[in-house]
């Protein structure tokens, strides 16, 4: 894990990417930004740069993966048809593909990091995760323009983000492999899924 890969100019992005690996390898507990720093090929104090600690480190670490994760899963459903059902699943396939395509992201946030996700959907609760807010908005505007009561739409987001969650779990384990187009099975599965 010595690999120097810091480029200059971009170091805050050296210590967030390395630090996934080292968290996704090594576990919070192991976690420090010395061993960071060594990663990026850099001094001990260079991190400090830009994080004051381990902590702002990790949240920056979290910010980053759901940043960039939220803004996938939006240039998938940019100029959609906001009334196609096919929508969603434009929507799913890109939650998972995006995963497949960072495998490292998926551990980081599911395993090592504190995600907020509330299943009950009351107007007046919002969940902490951007991603699943999309994933939930986009059902209820195009569910509720074919006719679908409020009750059957959060089941068909609890349904849908089960699916598109676990497709994205198998798909990133070690040890599992698939013969078929990942993408194309993809999109089989989560159109099957869907209410109308």
């Amino acid at each position: 894990m010595t690999e120097k890969r810091y480029h200059h100019g971009n170091l805050k992005n050296c210590l967030i990417e390395a630090g996934i690996e080292l968290i996704n390898k090594e576990g919070e507990t192991h976690f420090s930004l010395r061993k960071v720093a060594a990663i990026c090929g850099v001094s001990n104090a260079a991190p400090y740069s830009h994080f004051s600690n381990k902590e702002e480190l990790l949240e920056a670490m979290k910010s980053y993966v759901t940043e960039q994760f939220t803004k996938e899963l939006n240039s998938s459903v940019k100029g959609e048809d906001l009334e196609n059902p096919y929508t969603l699943v434009k929507l799913g396939k890109s939650y998972v593909t995006f995963f497949v395509k960072n495998p490292q992201y998926f551990e980081f946030l599911f395993s090592q990091s504190c995600i907020s996700v509330n299943l009950s959907m009351n107007d007046d609760t919002k969940s902490s995760f951007p991603p699943f807010e999309l994933l939930k908005e986009m059902h209820f505007r195009i569910l509720r323009q074919h006719g679908l009561s409020d009750e059957r739409i959060k089941d068909a987001v609890i349904s849908a983000w089960a699916t598109v969650h676990g497709l994205a779990a198998i798909a990133t384990m070690k040890g599992v492999s698939y013969d078929g187009n990942w993408e194309n099975k993809i999109e089989d599965i989560i159109w099957n899924k869907k209410e109308i």
